[in-house]
Parts: C-alpha cells; structure tokens; sequence
C-alpha cells in the first residue's frame, strides 16, 4: 500500500474529512487532495505530524511493503479520548444557550441588587435612621440568595458537558464544521454585544461622576446625589454586564467544542492543576468589602473596593498563569 492510499484509510478511520485533516495540518485541502491523488508527496516534517494524527509510527506510513498499521508507543499508552457525536453537540450548544441567559440573570441580581442597599443607606442619613439602612442591607442578600438559586439551577444541566472543560475530546465527522458554521454566524452579534455592554458600563460610571459633581455643587443633597450617581452607575453596569456575560458563554460554547481559545488543550490541563487563584481572590474582595462597610459604616465609599479589584483583576489572572505554568 503506497502513502497515499495509507493518508486516505486512516483518515477515514479517524472521521476526518480534508478539510479537517488540513487544519490539523496547517495545509490547504489541495494539499491534502494531492497527497491522497498521489500527486505529490508530504515533507518529512508533514510525515511527522500525520503520524502523531493517525497515532501510527513514521516507518509504516514511508515503506510500502507495510500493510498493516504500526501504531506508536504514545498511542497505545494514551487515554481514548473523549467522542462528541453530532447529536451531543447540539445538545450541548442548546444547553449552553439556556444557561448563558440564566447565568448573566444571576450576575445581574448580584450587581443590581446593591442599588438598594446604598440608595436607602443615603435615605437613612438624611432622616437619621438606622432602619432604612438595615431593610437595604436586608434587600441585596435577598438579590444575592436569588442569584444563588439561579446559579445552582442552572448548572444542573450542564454537569453533564462538564468533561468539555477538563478533557480533550474527539469530535465525529461533521461536527467540527458545524460548529465552526455556527460559531461565524454569531460572530458579529457577540462583537455588537460585547461593544454595547461596555458602552453601557462607561455610561455608568460617567453618570456616577457628573452627579457626584451635582452633589458637590447641591451640598444640601450631596448624600442624595452621591447614592443616585453609584445607584444609576450600577444600573448601567449590571446591564452591560447581564449582555456581556450572555454572550461570552454562548460564544464559549463553540470554542469548547472546537478546543479553541481558552479551552485548548493546554489551558485544560493548566485548569485542573491547582485552585482557581481568581476565584480566591474574588470571594477575599467580597468579604473585604462587607467587612469595611459594616465595621466602619462606609457604604458610601467602601464600593471604591470593588472598583480597584476590577482594575487589579487582570494582574492576578496572569499571575494565577505564571504560578500553573511554573508548577506544571
């Protein structure tokens, strides 16, 4: 059996269609077609890589007098991988599409719910009273506790693709170019998305500003002002957020079928070994923040808190990287 009709029986064998093969390659189709036409042959450093594809040695795919497949040591003593059939996948993707509108709702209630808390806080330093403080408090963790049950709902379904985060999949004939299809369609509505839900957010924080300037110039109400500029900041913010969140796990859908982008191969491995360092840093902010603004009665400016852990939150994912990359 010459290379050619061994390049055509084991990509058969493993699901692949050129298009496929060639991506994996790095090559044209044509090039593929080609090889498979007996019209040109692969470099060496191509031979290399369809043996490290097909799991079979180098020496079986160059002499012809081999017929039978010589499979390579990393092969045999590989785990099988993980197959996603077509009809997992768009299991998954209409999963997925449930639970992203679900998990933006709760971290909506989560950012929307502190407009309560702070806009009667102002109320109860204008009258003196700790009441009003105290049922606005009351109010967030009532949002809080919604988001919660919102969050644990919707991951029920879900833990069934949990094995799409963590391992390497294989996916059937078919199903990588659907999700590719798929995955440009949507394309440009997750840039209009994303573009939009920042916008709403500097809107936010622009409002936060001119009424704070109001509240400076109105010293009679300056409290008043102050608790509608952060009210109308997170407003804005919780709905750039909700269209954000929508969006970037609809959009993440494609990308762990596909292993691409932050569900590559490599970045699952890094995602098993050791603790979620931004999640950590996360739930340390939160608490932070109730404390301060508990113990010191600071519900005014203690969201500054949060604000500098947004700003500091890249530098600690590139940390949380350096420390997996160093450790694996």
């Amino acid at each position: 059996m010459i290379l050619a009709d061994k390049i055509i029986t084991l990509r058969k064998k493993n699901g692949l269609s050129q298009e496929e093969l060639a991506e994996k390659m790095n090559v044209s189709r044509q090039s593929v077609s080609k090889w498979e036409g007996a019209q040109s042959v692969p470099d060496l450093n191509k031979i290399i890589m369809l043996s490290e594809i097909f799991g079979v040695t180098t020496d079986y795919l160059l002499k012809d007098e081999l017929g039978e497949p010589e499979f390579s040591p990393a092969e045999d003593s590989a785990a099988p991988l993980h197959q996603v059939s077509m009809e997992e996948a768009n299991a998954y993707l209409e999963a997925n599409r449930r639970f992203s509108f679900k998990a933006a709702l709760g971290t909506f209630l989560c950012i929307f719910g502190c407009i309560p808390m702070f806009l009667l806080g102002a109320l109860s330093e204008i009258d003196s009273s700790d009441l009003l403080a105290g049922v606005g408090v009351a109010l967030m963790l009532c949002f809080v506790a919604a988001a919660v049950g919102i969050f644990i709902t919707a991951s029920g379904p879900m833990q069934r693709f949990s094995y799409l985060e963590k391992e390497p999949i294989e996916t059937a004939y078919g199903v990588s170019g659907m999700v590719k299809e798929r995955r440009e369609q949507f394309r440009p509505s997750n840039t209009r998305s994303i573009t939009a839900g920042v916008i709403l957010c500097i809107i936010g924080v622009a409002l936060m500003i001119v009424l704070a300037v109001l509240g400076e110039k109105y010293g009679e109400s300056e409290d008043l002002f102050g608790a509608g500029g952060i009210c109308a900041m997170f407003a804005f913010i919780s709905t750039g957020v909700f269209i954000i969140v929508k969006s970037s796990i609809y959009m993440g859908g494609f990308d762990k079928l596909l292993e691409d982008s932050d569900f590559s191969r490599e970045k699952k491995e890094q995602r098993r070994d050791g603790i979620n360092l931004v999640m950590i840093y996360w739930l340390v902010l939160i608490a932070a923040f109730l404390a301060v603004s508990f113990i010191f009665d600071s519900w005014k400016w203690s969201w500054v808190i949060f604000a500098a852990g947004g700003v500091l939150t890249p530098v600690v994912t590139e940390f949380d990287k350096l420390i997996k990359r160093k450790d694996k």
